[in-house]
C-alpha cells in the first residue's frame, strides 16, 4: 500500500493526468520534450530538440565537459 492509503494503484488522482506537449514550431509536430516557462503564471512553451532556441548553447556546453571525468 502506497502514501494513499486506501486507493489501488489505479485509482490514484495522479494517474489520469497527463499532458501531450508538442514542438510549439508551427508545423513541426514533433515531440516537445525541452520546455520552458518564465513563471507559473504563463503556459509552458515546448519545442523539439530541433527547433530548441538555446540547443546550440548546449551543444557547446556539452563539447566543453566532454574529455573531462
Amino acid at each position: 500500500m502506497g502514501i494513499l492509503m486506501g486507493l489501488d494503484d489505479k485509482t490514484k488522482p495522479a494517474d489520469s493526468v497527463h499532458v501531450n506537449h508538442y514542438c510549439c514550431i508551427e508545423g513541426c509536430g514533433k515531440w516537445g520534450g525541452l520546455g520552458f516557462a518564465s513563471s507559473k503564471a504563463v503556459d509552458t512553451q515546448w519545442w523539439c530538440s530541433e527547433h530548441y532556441p538555446h540547443g546550440d548553447a548546449m551543444k557547446d556546453r556539452d563539447s566543453t565537459f566532454a574529455g573531462r571525468g
